[in-house]
């Protein structure tokens, strides 16, 4: 769900119509328009039009050692913003490099709406959510290393399939005489396609750490474009904002990309500030953990001191860069 702060700004409205770009994917086109029913609200019924692009980068959360790493889902979505026929991306956040070097010029993340649970969910073949119902040997399917490697460490007599395919390519691949016994999908995802029913029992991150940025979306624009980014901030969700900026900063500090299980998370409550990363070896035999709390003036230092702690600890070797 897009949550905006409302009342928060007065703008003055312009009656030209917004173009929102996304991949074709049926997740990726409710996120767009979502995002799209938002902003015609706030801005007074503005006329809202889509560009659905087919993206090279498919659906699948298996990474091809042969390809391109993160930004392979929005290369082409992106174009389509540089080029001026659309004036927003709409993009699950993870899937931005979190390297600065790695980012398209002349792009900025103009908001971050509110962020929904960025928790994984297990669905079983028979009913089963959660790891301890997996029966020895039983398969789940997902080619997430970050997932693959903390279901081994968690359940090492688990075997782990790769899948491909979208949400509900993966979610029919249980159905019938299937070779897998569970599947491992992100909790936001699930509830924004309607599959609440499949969402209601999350694995707890102590368990399944969520990547970084995960249940957040972005909205992309070119950074000279200031009616778009008039138009957007409105829906920026300040402490969402934050929470996936400072995950992706610990990301970006570690040089991790889709070939990398690495996981971050930025929980905050009564004005402390928890920051939990977990970097494991792909067969999860070896793992290194920082779990840092803070005060909102100690904030500046969350980042630095997680970093030294995680490579005082072997993180290299985790990464297998030692």
């Amino acid at each position: 769900m897009v949550v905006t702060r409302q009342g928060a700004f007065n703008l003055r409205r312009s009656q030209h119509p917004i173009v929102i770009a996304s991949r074709r994917s049926p997740l990726a086109r409710v996120q767009a328009e979502l995002v799209g029913e938002t902003l015609s609200k706030l801005h007074g019924g503005l006329e809202v039009k889509f560009r659905w692009i087919k993206s090279a980068g498919g659906p699948s959360d298996t990474p091809n050692p042969n390809t391109p790493t993160k930004g392979r889902f929005t290369r082409e979505v992106e174009q389509c913003i540089i080029e001026g026929r659309a004036d927003i991306a709409v993009h699950s956040l993870k899937d931005l490099p979190a390297l600065p070097a790695n980012q398209t010029p002349g792009l900025i993340v103009a908001a971050v709406p509110f962020r929904d649970d960025p928790r994984d969910c297990l669905i079983g073949r028979d009913g089963a959510t959660s790891l301890d119902h997996l029966p020895s040997g039983g398969v789940v399917g997902t080619g997430s290393p970050r997932r693959t490697a903390q279901l081994r460490r968690a359940r090492p007599d688990v075997n782990v399939s790769p899948i491909q395919g979208n949400i509900e390519t993966r979610l029919a691949k249980l159905k019938g005489d299937s070779d897998y016994h569970a599947i491992i999908l992100a909790r936001a995802g699930l509830e924004r396609l309607g599959f609440d029913d499949l969402a209601t029992a999350p694995l707890d991150s102590h368990v399944m750490l969520p990547a970084p940025a995960q249940g957040a979306l972005a909205l992309q624009c070119r950074g000279d474009d200031s009616r778009t980014l008039r138009r957007c901030i409105p829906l920026n969700d300040g402490a969402s904002a934050f929470a996936v900026s400072t995950e992706r900063q610990v990301a970006a500090a570690l040089n991790a990309d889709c070939h990398t299980a690495v996981a971050a998370l930025l929980e905050s409550q009564e004005n402390r500030f928890t920051l939990h990363v977990r970097v494991l070896k792909p067969d999860g035999t070896a793992c290194v953990e920082s779990r840092q709390t803070c005060s909102a003036r100690e904030l500046s230092n969350l980042v630095p001191i997680t970093v030294d702690n995680l490579q005082r600890d072997g993180v290299d070797y985790c990464l297998g860069t030692d």
